[in-house]
C-alpha cells in the first residue's frame, strides 16, 4: 500500500539470496536462481516489488529405476520372440501382447507421479518410443506368420520337426519327387516360406537392438 515515494525494496548486491543446503525436495534439485526488481506501475503510483526465480531440475535417479530401466527391459523382453521358432504361434503372440500391456501399465504408473500438463514431456517421448518398438516386434511376427502361410499350420498338425527337416533336405538335394510324395507331404511352398520367415527373424535380431541403441543415444544426448 506504500508507493516508492514512501518505501523501496532493494536486493543486497553482495549476497541477495541464501539457500539452506539442508533443504531438499524429494524429486527436484534447485539448479540455479536469480533475483530481479519487479516494481509495478499503476495509475495511483509506483509500488516497489522484489522477485526471486528458482530453476528446478527433476532428479533422474527416481525415474531411472522406476520408469526408464523397467520399460527398457520390457522392450528387450519383446525381442525374445525373434529366437522362438515361427511355428510357436501362441508363445510369440502371448509374449508380444503381454509386453505391450505391461508397458501400457508402466506408462500409466509413471504419469501418476507427474503433474498433468498440455505439452509433451521427455518421458512421454521415451514411453511412446518404447511402445512403438514393442508394437513393431508384434507386427514383425504378423509378417513372419504371413510368410509361413496356412500350409505351415496344416503341416505342423501332423508332422514333427524331423519330418520337416527331412522334407527340407529333399527339397534342397533334389531327391525323387515321387518318393518324396509318398514319404513326406509336399513342403515346397512351406519350405520357401519358412526360410523367408527365418531370414526376417534373423534380420530383426540385429535391426531392433541397433535401432533401440540409436534411440537411446539420440534421446539421452537431447534431453540430458
Amino acid at each position: 500500500s506504500h508507493t516508492v515515494q514512501d518505501l523501496v525494496f532493494i536486493w543486497n548486491m553482495t549476497d541477495p539470496l541464501v539457500v539452506n543446503p539442508e533443504i531438499e525436495l524429494p524429486q527436484l534439485d534447485i539448479s540455479n536462481n536469480y533475483t530481479t526488481d519487479c516494481t509495478i506501475e499503476y495509475s495511483t503510483g509506483n509500488f516497489t516489488c522484489l522477485a526471486v526465480v528458482f530453476n528446478l531440475r527433476r532428479r533422474l535417479g527416481y525415474h531411472l529405476f522406476h520408469t526408464y530401466i523397467p520399460s527398457a527391459l520390457i522392450v528387450v523382453m519383446s525381442w525374445i520372440s525373434f529366437w522362438i521358432k515361427p511355428e510357436a504361434i501362441p508363445a510369440r503372440v502371448t509374449l508380444g501382447v503381454t509386453s505391450l500391456l505391461t508397458l501400457a501399465t508402466q506408462n500409466t504408473q509413471s504419469q501418476q507421479s507427474l503433474p498433468p500438463v498440455s505439452y509433451v514431456k521427455a518421458i512421454d517421448v521415451w514411453m511412446s518410443s518404447c511402445s512403438v518398438f514393442v508394437f513393431l516386434s508384434l507386427m514383425e511376427f504378423a509378417v513372419v506368420n504371413n510368410y509361413m502361410g496356412p500350409v505351415a499350420t496344416k503341416a505342423m498338425k501332423g508332422y514333427s520337426d524331423e519330418d520337416l527337416s527331412e522334407a527340407i533336405d529333399f527339397n534342397k538335394n533334389g531327391y525323387n519327387k515321387d518318393h518324396r510324395s509318398s514319404e513326406v507331404p509336399k513342403y515346397d511352398t512351406f519350405c520357401h516360406g519358412r526360410e523367408t520367415a527365418l531370414c526376417i527373424d534373423k534380420f530383426s535380431r540385429f535391426f531392433f537392438p541397433f535401432s533401440f541403441f540409436i534411440l537411446n543415444v539420440t534421446y539421452w544426448t537431447t534431453f540430458l
